[in-house]
């Protein structure tokens, strides 16, 4: 979703008051969607794949090991740690059979897949973004982190190389 120009500049203004900041709470503030939100990112946070790749990018990310899988509502933030089991579809739903993720995604709602690296509360980041057709967000899953609390540089190597297959134009 490319927002218009008004929209962009207040969506700016709010990521330069509140650097850092959850793309849901910026996307309240401002009275738009999570991905008007990233379309506003400085070059090279978000870069966006289509909705159809979500069964490739769920089968690479269960190979990552464990990361975290956020679903944000506003109201609830939830979070699950532990490696993405493999997933198949039937009866319309890509299911999840693990522990302790576990679940039915309709896979079908997945407009847009947006890999995002950015800095959230002061930590460096990266996530998959995965937005249904009105730009929000059905789920997040972050990369996961060393004792150290540092991202696991594996990883990051399997996120680069995955968007870099599958998104490799820049949102501007």
């Amino acid at each position: 979703m490319t927002p218009s120009p008004d929209t962009a500049a207040a969506i700016r203004a709010d990521l330069a008051d509140h650097p850092g900041a959850a793309l849901e709470d910026v996307a309240v503030r401002t009275e738009t969607s999570v991905a008007e939100v990233l379309a506003c990112l400085p070059a090279g946070e978000a870069v966006l794949a289509p909705g159809a790749a979500f069964e490739e990018v769920m089968a690479e990310i269960a190979r990552w090991g464990e990361i975290t899988l956020v679903m944000n509502t506003g109201d609830v933030i939830l979070e699950a740690k532990g490696p993405l089991p493999e997933g198949r579809v039937a009866q319309g739903f890509f299911n999840l059979q693990g522990r302790p993720i576990g679940g039915h995604i309709r896979s079908g709602a997945c407009a847009q897949v947006a890999f995002v690296a950015r800095s959230l509360f002061g930590m460096d980041t990266r996530s998959v973004q995965f937005l249904d057709a009105r730009g929000g967000v059905l789920f997040k899953v972050y990369l996961g982190r060393d004792a150290a609390r540092a991202l696991i540089p594996a990883q990051m190597t399997a996120f680069d190389a995955l968007r870099a297959r599958l998104a490799p134009e820049v949102m501007a």
